[in-house]
C-alpha cells in the first residue's frame, strides 16, 4: 500500500489516472495520515470511483454540494468526477484508507450489457455523489469484509493478487449498486434520472457500439433526437466534456487494451481499429490522454 501526501498539484489526478491505466491494473490501495488542519486533500476530482475506510479519528468530508463528518469505521463510497476533499476534525489527527478503481476494471472489455446494466447507471447519475456507511448501516460487515480482503491482497501481493481484487471489487459493487438502486433509506434517497440522464445514456451506449466507425456529432446528436448544440449542452452538463471529448477519451482506452491482448498488431493497425485513420492524429490524441506516445506505452505492456 502506498502512503501519500495530500496532493496540492492540480495535475496530480490526472497523471494518477494516466499511470493506472498505462499499469495494466488501474487499481490502487492508499493511506492517507491525516495530523493538523493544514495536512487536507483540497477539493479536487478523478475518473477513478473511490472508498474510503476511517481507520482511526474523524475526518470532514465536501463530497459535491453534502458536507458530514465520517468517524472511525465508517465507510465512504465517491462517485467519479465528484468534486470532494478531505480535512481531520476533533482532536486533529486522522487515518484514512482507501481504494481507487477505474470503473472499466470492474468488468472489462466487452462486457456492454452488464457495463450498461450495473456500472453506468452509478457513475453517470450526477445525483449520486457519495454514500456514507457507518458500523450500523445494512450489509456493513459484509462491505467491511470484502474492503478487508482488498486492503490485504494489495500489501501482501500473492500469486493472482490481481484477480482475486477484481473478484472482491465486483462482490463490493453489488452492495453499492443495491444501495442506489433500492427504496429511499437513511443513508442514500433515490433520484429519478433527469431527462439530461437518460440521453446522456442513449449517447453512451451509441457511442460504444460504433466507436470504431467514422461517427460524427450529428450521429451522436441524431442518436438521443435533439439538435447538435443541445447534445453537446446535455454533455457539458452532466459529464462535463464534450460529446467528442468522451468520444476521443473512449477510442484511447480501448486501444490501450487492444496494445495490452494484441501485441504483435502494429500501432496503425490498432488505431485503426478503434476509429482512427489516420496515426499521427492517434499519436497526437494517445499523448493528450495518456502522457506518453503508443509506442513508449507498449514498452510498458
Amino acid at each position: 500500500m502506498t502512503l501519500a501526501k495530500p496532493a496540492q498539484d492540480s495535475d496530480f489526478y490526472h497523471r494518477r489516472t494516466q499511470e493506472l491505466i498505462a499499469s495494466g491494473y488501474p487499481v490502487s490501495v492508499i493511506d492517507y495520515n491525516f495530523f493538523t488542519h493544514d495536512q487536507m486533500t483540497s477539493l479536487h476530482s478523478h475518473d477513478e470511483v473511490e472508498i474510503q475506510y476511517v481507520v482511526s479519528g474523524q475526518t470532514l468530508v465536501t463530497c459535491g454540494s453534502k458536507s458530514f463528518t465520517a468517524g472511525e469505521g465508517d465507510i465512504l463510497f465517491i462517485n467519479r468526477n465528484v468534486e470532494h476533499s478531505n480535512t481531520p476534525a476533533a482532536n486533529n489527527k486522522c487515518i484514512l484508507r482507501a481504494v481507487i478503481v477505474n470503473p472499466y476494471f470492474i468488468f472489462g472489455l466487452g462486457q456492454l450489457e452488464l457495463e450498461n446494466k450495473y456500472i453506468n447507471p452509478v457513475i453517470f447519475d450526477s445525483k449520486i455523489s457519495c454514500l456514507h456507511l457507518t458500523p450500523k448501516s445494512r450489509d456493513y460487515l459484509k462491505i467491511m469484509t470484502h474492503m478487508s480482503e482488498i486492503f490485504k491482497l494489495n500489501e501482501y501481493k500473492p500469486i493472482c493478487y490481481e484477480m482475486l481484487t477484481k473478484s472482491s471489487i465486483l462482490q463490493l459493487w453489488t452492495y453499492i449498486y443495491k444501495y442506489f438502486h433500492s427504496k429511499p433509506s437513511d443513508d442514500f434517497a433515490a433520484s429519478a434520472s433527469t431527462q439530461d440522464e437518460q440521453r446522456i445514456e442513449q449517447a453512451i451506449l451509441y457511442i460504444y457500439e460504433h466507436f470504431t466507425e467514422p461517427i460524427t456529432l450529428d450521429d451522436i446528436a441524431g442518436s438521443i433526437l435533439v439538435s447538435k448544440s443541445e447534445c453537446c449542452r446535455c454533455f457539458k452538463r452532466t459529464l462535463n466534456v464534450t460529446p467528442f471529448e468522451y468520444l476521443m477519451k473512449y477510442r484511447i482506452l480501448e486501444s490501450t487494451k487492444r496494445m495490452r491482448q494484441k501485441p504483435y498488431e502494429s500501432i496503425a493497425e490498432i488505431a485503426g481499429s478503434v476509429g482512427f485513420n489516420n496515426t499521427s492524429y492517434y499519436s497526437k490524441i494517445f499523448k493528450k490522454y495518456m502522457g506518453c506516445t503508443p509506442t513508449e506505452y507498449r514498452h510498458t505492456c
